[in-house]
Formats: structure tokens, sequence, C-alpha cells
């Protein structure tokens, strides 16, 4: 262990110890001239801390919201005394140096030639589509995605003045190739949407087919891999992540799948970024480029660098693999157990159907799992987004249903 793992072990132990009392129920404190007492804001935010705890049970699997890692955590802090803004990275040299490496390193990754970071990929699809927009060459003003695309495409339509049109799907939410050429070919969109890891089940939609569509007809393609994303970290995955270098632009979510604090998003593209045209930012040394962030600074990308120098690549692709593993186990367990419907997804999402006399709210209300629809049928949903989730746990909790 070395020197930075040992303070990230420390300040970890320290929330702990925070944590050991039982919190007590608290009220919101009263936003008042004077200040609150001292013991009443203690009893607050150590409910506060206390709350958040639920993302580190063997059973947690409800959302894409994993437990953070203990250097990670340092990561933040240290984000937060630095205080930088890089939109003057002259005064911030290591800080820069650093968002550099890793925005480099993620390129090479996805194969991309460009990119910076964001809080999300609610933010990065929308720049995306913005761009998409700046460079069409149709007479057009569609945009295609499935069913299953993000709801935060739809937003960022609405917000560009743009329309999204839904292209029929398969029974797992996957966008159908053959009904995305019929619509390209009676009307070339501005953009293709495709997805890495749907918000219901985790699927992937057929790159290979679909990248080359949209291609063929000049339509710029956007790849939302926020979830996904995380499999192009991992050498067995490498043939499906050969298709992503020919799409315009891919964003991920770092805070989602690699376990980092929010906020932790990146977006990349195949072609350089334009300088704001009509922007007069004269206070500033580098004329600002065209992308959403405004001030921004380590809250991006501090945790998730000093995660990977602490621990090394290799020690996330375990972390990785031990998620997958025990999505693949948790769904051999249901199939050996029950006769329920059962569906497990390539990024670590399992999704199943109870019969009808099976209600399983008390745990959703719990964390252990959450409902989602795929293909119009509802399913309780899985997220297997922290090393800390257990299937064993999870079947244990299930076992008087079955």
């Amino acid at each position: 262990m070395n020197s930075i793992n040992q303070l990230g072990v420390e300040l970890t132990e320290k929330l702990a110890q925070l944590l050991a009392a039982k919190s007590q129920s608290v009220s919101l404190p009263i936003i008042k001239d004077q200040p609150i007492a001292s013991d009443d804001l203690h009893a607050f935010c150590y409910a506060l801390l206390d709350e958040g705890q639920l993302h580190n049970a063997e059973t947690w699997a409800a959302h894409m919201t994993p437990s953070i890692s203990s250097d990670s955590l340092l990561g933040q802090v240290i984000a937060s005394l630095h205080n930088g803004n890089l939109l003057s990275p002259q005064f911030y040299p290591l800080l820069s140096q650093i968002e550099h490496q890793l925005i480099d390193w993620f390129c090479s990754i996805f194969q991309q030639q460009q990119g910076h970071f964001t809080a999300g990929s609610t933010y990065a699809n929308l720049e995306a589509l913005w761009h998409a927009r700046e460079h069409n060459s149709h007479d057009t003003d569609v945009i295609y995605g499935s069913a299953a695309t993000h709801y935060s495409v739809i937003k960022a339509c609405q917000i560009l003045g743009l329309k999204f049109q839904e292209i029929a799907t398969d029974n797992h939410d996957r966008i159908d190739p053959v009904a995305l050429e019929q619509a390209c070919s009676q009307q070339v969109p501005i953009a293709i949407v495709l997805t890495i890891g749907t918000s219901a089940c985790g699927e992937i939609d057929p790159l290979e087919q679909c990248v080359a569509i949209s291609n063929h007809y000049h339509s710029w393609c956007h790849i939302d891999a926020a979830w996904g994303g995380a499999l192009a970290l991992l050498p067995e995955f490498q043939d499906l992540f050969s298709y992503v270098a020919k799409a315009d632009s891919v964003s991920f979510d770092p805070h989602k799948a690699l376990q980092q604090p929010k906020p932790c998003g990146i977006l990349l593209y195949q072609r350089p970024l334009e300088p704001m045209l009509l922007a007069d930012a004269n206070y500033l040394t580098n004329h600002p480029l065209q992308t959403l962030p405004g001030s921004y600074g380590g809250e991006l990308f501090l945790s998730l660098w000093l995660n990977i120098i602490s621990n090394g690549i290799d020690d996330i692709r375990s972390n990785i693999r031990l998620r997958l593993q025990q999505a693949d186990l948790f769904a051999a367990q249901l199939k050996e157990k029950t006769t329920w419907e059962i569906h497990i997804s390539r990024t670590g999402i399992v999704c199943f159907q109870p019969p009808e006399n099976v209600d399983l709210e008390e745990l959703v209300v719990k964390g252990l799992f959450s409902r989602a629809k795929i293909a119009d049928k509802m399913v309780y949903r899985t997220v297997f987004s922290s090393d800390k989730t257990q299937a064993k746990a999870l079947t244990t909790a299930l076992s008087c249903y079955f």
C-alpha cells in the first residue's frame, strides 16, 4: 500500500468512526440569520453521511450509483482544496497536465482524436448533437435513435430545435438496423444516436451495421456509452469497440461504471474542437472552444486520476470483471432457483420478471432493485455498478419469494 492509498484509507476510516454511532432522526435545519447549534449541525451531518452508506451495501443494486474508493474520495478532497479554474490553465500547470494526460489516454482507448471532461453524459449528449447540427449538410432537422435512447437525447433535441424520431427495436430494446436503413433511405438524419449500455437493461446496439449506415449517409454518429463504456478497458471487448473508432463522438461516465464520485464524464470527438467565433472573452488567455462547460477544475477528473495512478489500470480492470462476474452469478442463481424470465446484458445489468402475484416493492424501496420497462414490458432491474454488490446477498434477500 503506497502513501496515497494509506491517506485514502485513513480518510475512509475516519468517516466510518463518525458513523459508528447510530444516527438519530433529524430535521432539515432552517436557514436563518443566526447559525444553528453545533450539536444539531453535527447530528444532521452524521445523518447525511449515513444516508449515503447504502451504496456500500452488499445488496445495493438499484441504480448506477457505485460505492466510491478511498483514493477517489481523497482525490475529491484535493480537488476542492485546489479549486483551480482551467479556463486559465497557465496558473495551474500540474492540474492541466493531469487533464491532458487523461484525455490522451481515453482517446487512445476509444480511438478518438479530441475530447474534454463534462459533468456527465446528459451534457455530453447535448454538446455532441450541437456539433452535429453545426456540421450538418443535409436539409433536415431529424435525429434518429431507439426507444431506449437516454432521455437526455430527447431533452437535447428540444433545446436545439431538433426532432427526435424513434427507430424500431428488438425485444431487448436494441435498435433494428433494417428499420434504421429504411428510415435513412426515406429521410437522411442530422445524426444517429447509438447506445452502449441502455439504461433499463444495459444492452448494446448493433454497432457494426448501424455505424456503417451512419457513415454511408454521411450522418453524424454519436455513441452514448455512459454506462457500457467501461468495457473498453477490457481486452476481451476490443472487437466491439473497434466500431467506435468510426463514430464522430462518444460519451462515457466514469461516475457510473468506474466507481468515481460525481461529476465525472467525458466527451470524445474524431474532429478538432473549434473556437467560438462570436465569443469575446478577452479576459482569458485562451479563446474559449465550442464546448458546454464553462469554469471547471479538478472536480471533474482528479479523483479518477488519483485512483488510476495509485492502483494501476489492472486494478480497475479487475473491479470491472468482478462486477460482471457477480452479475453472471446472480443470473445463474435465479435460473437455478426459479422459472422467472431473466435477461442478462454484457454490461452488468440483470433484469427479471417474476409471476404477477410476486410483489418485490419492499426490496425496491430498500435499494436492492429498481423497476424498468423493456420493449413496453415492466421488469425488475439489478445494476451491478459497485464491486461491493454480492450476488449471494441479493439471492438470499429474494429467497422467500421463490
